[in-house]
């Protein structure tokens, strides 16, 4: 199995679209364009590395996953990536997914596939689940080339979702996933605030921006994630902040000036003064006891 240095990239820098779909094979003498990956939060991002050939370590905020032949991992918005090793065999296909236009069309998608992955991203496919998945991918791509068609987006929207659809089942067979047949309309709002928070913390860390987002009033939000979690919403977001703060802070070589500009802090003091509130250190001590 090979090592590998790693570096922090934004995967869809310099994209403006407001849909993306990139795909492209993962080799040991043709490497993953960049060897960690942090998903570009505001533009809601979604990685998923299907594994053809040999297999690979891959760690998923710091928590290690092998990959074996037909195994599938997926990386959600916010995820700290970093490939460990690989075969000198291993052939993966990876695709990187901009779904936030895709997911407007069925919010609840997002929802579930948020709630299916984030403690099981790994999964066993079939070899009809691989013919499948790639045969939607080469669909989505021969579209993609269409762009003079009327209804070019609505068209890939709805084959994107049509994908994020295939993997959302494809990664609740077979887990002991716990369903609440009769969850309530607390547990219910609780679960899509957890997912917004998922995907928003980056660039919004006010409790307004996400009581607005579910047609709330900041009290009542703040109220039923208190019922639920025990915790209230704003220490639910600021834990998801250090969180991956941290997480940045362990395994990337960015500078400190770096992890607060990608987390949307104003300046690198403010980033560091929030740091050390919460965790009772200042980043780069955190840095230099977590080495």
């Amino acid at each position: 199995m090979k090592e590998h240095t790693v570096k922090m990239v934004d995967s869809f820098e310099g994209h403006n679209d407001e849909m993306v779909f990139e795909s492209f094979e993962a080799t040991a003498e043709n490497p993953v364009p960049s060897e960690i990956y942090v998903m570009p939060q505001k533009i809601h991002g979604m990685g998923v590395c299907i594994c053809k050939e040999g297999e690979s370590m891959i760690s998923i905020d710091k928590k290690q996953y092998r990959i074996g032949k037909h195994n599938m991992v997926i990386f959600l918005p916010g995820s700290v990536v970093q490939p460990i090793s690989r075969s000198d065999d291993f052939v993966g296909y990876c695709l990187m997914l901009k779904v936030d236009r895709v997911i407007d069309l069925d919010p609840s998608a997002g929802v579930q596939l948020y709630l299916t992955v984030r403690d099981h991203p790994w999964a066993s496919l079939t070899d009809q689940d691989m013919q499948s998945l790639f045969e939607t991918c080469d669909l989505i791509k021969k579209k993609m080339k269409i762009v003079d068609h009327p209804y070019y987006r609505e068209i890939i929207a709805n084959l994107i979702l049509n994908l994020v659809y295939e993997i959302g089942a494809i990664m609740q067979r077979g887990k002991k996933i716990e369903h609440r047949k009769a969850r309530g309309r607390q547990e219910e709002l609780f679960e899509k605030f957890l997912y917004l928070v998922a995907t928003h913390y980056r660039m919004h860390r006010d409790l307004g921006f996400y009581a607005e987002q579910m047609c709330l009033t900041p009290k009542y939000l703040s109220s039923i994630v208190k019922q639920v979690s025990g915790s209230s919403a704003t220490e639910c977001i600021i834990r998801s902040v250090i969180r991956n703060a941290k997480a940045l802070l362990e395994t990337s070589q960015l500078t400190v000036q770096q992890i607060a500009d990608y987390l949307n802090f104003p300046t690198p003091s403010f980033f560091g003064q929030y740091f050390k509130k919460h965790v009772g250190m200042t980043p780069k001590e955190y840095r230099m006891q977590s080495h």
